[in-house]
């Protein structure tokens, strides 16, 4: 082999080295945006990570206008509002997380007061269908609006039997003291919330007990009226709508409470809608 010259190996000795990349590696951020846990007071959220929402459902004494929420996300990513930040969950609330590398994800976080527990429910069946009374003062508006979230709606009375039975159910088995269901402007008498009113149209009297302003026209006009159809009805010497009682309720003492000269247990009267009583939610 020849010699080379020397510059010449100087030369492929300088290039060779060049060819080397010393360059830093490029740092790839987290795009990781997940919220991972989600509680408040000890009750964990139900995480829908494919449509970005969480649910939540807390005991009906809980005050759902400021809640401090323990919130986890993915490493490197952050969130907001921060963990254990006060929100006021009356309606649902978004919460948005950062990645490390800037993109974003935001969950739609919805917190629901549960409108009963389960020692206030007495349930129990007749004629093969369901039913609940809920030992718990709302009013008629109130109590329609659990009986629909729990799947069913304020009571609707069909027959003589049926009445008999819901009424032989509250006195016989439920367990319940009438002096913790009084209607002030019916005589203070106790009474548990059905499903009609007449809050529409004064005197005409609708089965509406999930509070959607469509039912059943079951009776006309006050106590001297007519139900429409023949259908059911079981009224005292009612209605008379003193001073605009708008709410059917089934009586569980006579009234007036000292008298019964208007009405008996089991009969029906108008009472003020205002009323915070028991109710008999029905499912189909």
């Amino acid at each position: 082999m020849k010699n080379l010259p020397l510059y010449f190996l100087l030369m492929v000795s300088f290039f060779s080295c060049g060819d080397s990349d010393d360059s830093p590696e490029p740092i790839i951020e987290s795009s990781d945006k997940e919220i991972i846990f989600f509680e408040i007071s000890n009750i964990k959220g139900i995480i829908n990570a494919d449509a970005k929402t969480i649910h939540l459902n807390l005991s009906n004494s809980v005050d759902i206008t400021s809640l401090s929420p323990t919130v986890l996300v993915s490493q490197k990513a952050s969130v907001s509002p921060a963990s254990g930040m006060v929100q006021d969950f009356t309606n649902p609330v978004i919460y948005t997380v950062t990645a490390e590398d800037g993109s974003t994800a935001s969950y739609t976080v919805s917190v629901f007061a549960e409108c009963v527990s389960a020692e206030q429910i007495h349930a129990f069946v007749y004629e093969g269908k369901n039913y609940e009374l809920i030992k718990l003062n709302r009013n008629w508006e109130l109590a329609a609006a659990c009986a629909v979230e729990r799947g069913g709606y304020l009571v609707e009375i069909n027959s003589s039997a049926e009445n008999a039975a819901l009424y032989n159910e509250i006195i016989q088995n439920a367990n319940i003291d009438p002096d913790n269901t009084v209607a002030n402007d019916g005589g203070q008498a106790s009474y548990i919330w059905l499903g009609g009113n007449d809050a529409t149209t004064e005197g005409s009297w609708y089965w509406d007990g999930d509070n959607d302003g469509v039912g059943i026209h079951f009776w006309e006009g006050d106590a001297s009226g007519s139900a429409i159809d023949n259908l059911f009805t079981n009224w005292g010497i009612e209605p008379d709508d003193f001073d605009g009682q708008d709410g059917l309720g089934l009586g569980i003492t006579q009234w007036p409470i000292v008298s019964g000269a208007l009405g008996n247990p089991r009969q029906w009267n108008d009472i003020a809608l205002s009323n915070e009583l028991y109710y008999i939610i029905e499912f189909d």
